[in-house]
């Protein structure tokens, strides 16, 4: 978390006050925090001022790196005694109240709640009609999420750590199944088929010793499966000989944290000419839009540059036919950071242009469920301090193994 950034989205959106409740465990707190383990708190920041941490007492060494904040306990400022107040409305409008007035806060209010809802929008109404001096302006961006776009150098490191630690717990399983025995059609290890399934929790226990989670569910998809973009694919299925499998990969940190997004697809023996004339395309305009991706580049014309080249080898697209549901179905890419899908958008509709700090995605693909395979090839990248596009993405894209 970056307090100037804050700042100047603050100003941007005539916001005098950003206040953010919520568990640790959320996004933006998480964010706000900088990974601070707490099981609830309460952000407050004044533009141009220090930020404000409310957190429980027993948490108090967990914020402690927070060095650039103001810490204040719940207990000191006496908010048990409010829960003999039976109404939640009144009960809400007193909590707020004492905080507000503790730190205050005044002006137009950017509030941000985890658990907003039909009692707390009246309770909002009240602090608007009865304390003078707060506004809540009708902004319609998440602020905390803009903010988040822009990655640090120090988050930039941790998410490269990440990618590293991913690849090579991926690099694991591909050593693993490329030994297998392949005489029956299929993968086999000492005789018995080899499943989707086992490759997956296979690769989830690789993850774990590198402190990484699955926690949104891999995409292990083969053949037909593969051809249906976010089909995560069949457990049950043995891993066959000459079918391509798309391993679309998208762990986080263990305990909350960033995300780090790959794709490559793989053929355990020789594969259908179809299938290898689809590969060769695919990465063909991957690599030709990773070239392109620059500081300053309109994320739009990234995916014109792809939609226009499948377009010339005669794939269906969504700017042809917005209900196709096979050949080039899939958006060109996204943002990445505590969330695996972030800003910035790369589509047709976007006005995004990469910035430094950005880090995000390239991942074109050719989608064939009729003719039984997909294939998607899928890069991270990011533009660093000084304008240089990098990329994190070292995994080999080949086909045949």
């Amino acid at each position: 978390m970056n307090p100037e950034r804050i700042d100047l989205l603050m100003e941007k959106y005539g916001v005098d006050w950003v206040v953010v409740e919520g568990s640790g465990s959320a996004t933006s707190l998480f964010y706000l925090t900088r990974g601070a383990h707490i099981g609830s708190g309460i952000f407050l920041k004044e533009r141009g001022k220090s930020p404000i941490l409310i957190h429980i007492d027993m948490e108090r060494d967990n914020v402690k790196h927070l060095t650039d904040f103001s810490l204040v306990s719940f207990s000191s400022l006496n908010l048990r005694d409010l829960n003999q107040i039976k109404d939640p409305v009144e009960r809400g409008f007193a909590y707020y109240k004492r905080i507000f007035e503790r730190f205050g806060v005044s002006g137009k209010v950017y509030f941000q709640g985890e658990r907003f809802n039909n009692v707390s929008l009246e309770v909002f109404k009240r602090i608007s009609s009865e304390l003078s001096g707060i506004q809540f302006p009708p902004i319609k961006e998440d602020i905390i999420y803009i903010a988040r776009r822009q990655k640090t150098e120090e988050e930039i490191e941790r998410l490269r750590s990440v990618a590293t630690r991913t690849q090579e717990a991926f690099l694991v399983l591909i050593d693993y199944l490329k030994k297998l025995d392949r005489s029956s059609g299929y993968l086999e290890d000492n005789g018995r088929p080899v499943t989707i399934g086992a490759a997956r929790v296979f690769l989830r226990n690789e993850l774990i010793k590198r402190g990484l989670i699955d926690s949104s569910g891999m995409i292990i998809a083969q053949g037909r499966d593969g051809g249906v973009p976010h089909n995560h694919g069949n457990d049950e299925e043995p891993i066959k000989v000459g079918t391509p499998i798309v391993f679309d990969i998208y762990p986080r940190e263990y305990g909350g944290g960033f995300y780090f997004d790959m794709t490559r697809t793989y053929s355990f023996g020789e594969p259908s000419k179809d299938v290898i004339d689809a590969f060769e395309q695919v990465r063909y305009i991957q690599e030709e839009a990773v070239k392109q991706a620059i500081e300053g580049k309109a994320c739009k014309e990234l995916e014109e540059l792809v939609v226009n080249y499948f377009e010339s080898k005669g794939h269906e697209t969504l700017r042809k036919n917005p209900q196709a549901q096979e050949g080039y179905v899939h958006s060109l890419g996204h943002g990445v950071g505590l969330d695996v899908h972030e800003l910035p958008v790369i589509n047709l509709n976007t006005e995004h242009t990469l910035e430094k700090g950005d880090v995000f995605t390239i991942e074109p693909g050719l989608y064939y469920p009729s003719k039984g395979f997909g294939i998607r090839i899928e890069d991270t990248l990011y533009i660093d301090k000084e304008g240089r596009t990098v990329n994190l993405t070292f995994v080999p894209k080949v086909l045949v193994l």
